[in-house]
């Protein structure tokens, strides 16, 4: 397989990630990873990224998304709509593009029990417009279920399906010849946040970290390029693997430390020594990453809780 078949269209994306790296492997079927955040701007680019490679909307026949974010899953309701291509997303975020939340209105309840579980006070939340905006021009769509090891055809070889949560609890690295296209899962820039991700979702960091060391593996056995959802590939995945788990690995260090300089801690207070001020959203953020560490470091019997406080043992 020729990488001159592979083509990328970068699209823009207002989260701190950067623009959307969308990929197109022009074979039998021509097949989209990630299509794009959910407005109208990500998608005309979208489409005239498409038409720079000598592309058609309707060439695309299948559209996977590595994970359930809008960012990810954005525009593929737009290709099926249209022109008929299917959708296919790991079977634990099936519902993610089958029951769309659009107004936002179902994950903001969920972020407000959660910030209540953590002991935010009123006055650091975000606004309940905050937590739910923007309203994403998205609808459902129909889908296919995929699991881990499943093997896609496409053209003489095949997509390996290969499931690492983590970032999410339905995250998927896709394997095709000696490419990796990654997601969200392996970033050459930034670790991406594990808990804020999927906040419905427990134990993220052990998978995450589990996840890191089998992709690392494969890299390391298997020589291939990685092509992340945000920024530029990576020549192997192996040394970025083992740079985020020792930066897990730091972190966790680093919860333990607060709470024996500083005594009894809840969520928020340990995410606001951790990080600093926190604004609107990035208050959800920083705090679901300090609950998923929490939850490892208890597994790890270094952390007890109690009544929504912390301390270290």
């Amino acid at each position: 397989m020729s990488e001159s078949r592979i083509h990328t269209v970068k699209v823009p994306n207002p989260f701190v990630e950067g623009r959307n790296c969308v990929y197109i492997i022009a074979d039998d079927p021509v097949t989209m990873i990630d299509s794009g955040v959910a407005t109208d701007r990500a998608y005309q680019e979208l489409l005239s990224g498409l038409e720079e490679h000598g592309l058609k909307p309707d060439d695309i026949r299948r559209i996977i998304p590595t994970h359930k974010h809008i960012d990810h899953i954005g525009n593929a309701w737009r290709f099926q709509q249209r022109w008929g291509a299917e959708v296919m997303i790991h079977e634990l975020e099936l519902n993610s593009v089958t029951d769309v939340d659009p107004s936002g209105k179902l994950h903001a309840s969920v972020v407000g029990r959660r910030l209540d579980e953590w002991n935010v006070p009123e006055t650091a939340r975000p606004s309940a417009t905050e937590a739910s905006r923007p309203r994403w021009e998205i609808e459902s769509v129909d889908a296919t279920p995929l699991v881990d090891g499943q093997r896609l055809p496409l053209g003489d070889g095949y997509i390996e399906v290969l499931h690492t949560p983590g970032h999410t609890i339905g995250s998927i690295c896709l394997r095709f010849d000696r490419f990796l296209f990654s997601g969200d899962h392996v970033l050459p820039d930034i670790s991406p946040n594990v808990g804020g991700g999927d906040i419905r979702s427990r134990d993220l960091l052990r998978r995450y970290l589990t996840s890191l060391r089998s992709t690392s593996e494969i890299s390391r056995d298997n020589g291939l390029q990685v092509l992340p959802g945000h920024g530029n590939p990576l020549s192997s995945a192996a040394t970025r693997c083992d740079e985020l788990i020792r930066h897990h690995e730091q972190r966790l260090d680093e919860f333990v430390e607060i709470l024996r300089r500083h005594g009894e801690q809840t969520v928020y207070e340990l995410a606001r020594r951790l990080f600093g001020e926190m604004r609107d959203f990035h208050v959800v953020l920083g705090c679901a990453e300090a609950n998923a560490h929490l939850e490892f470091l208890i597994d790890q019997g270094r952390v007890s809780s109690s009544r929504g406080r912390y301390e270290s043992i």
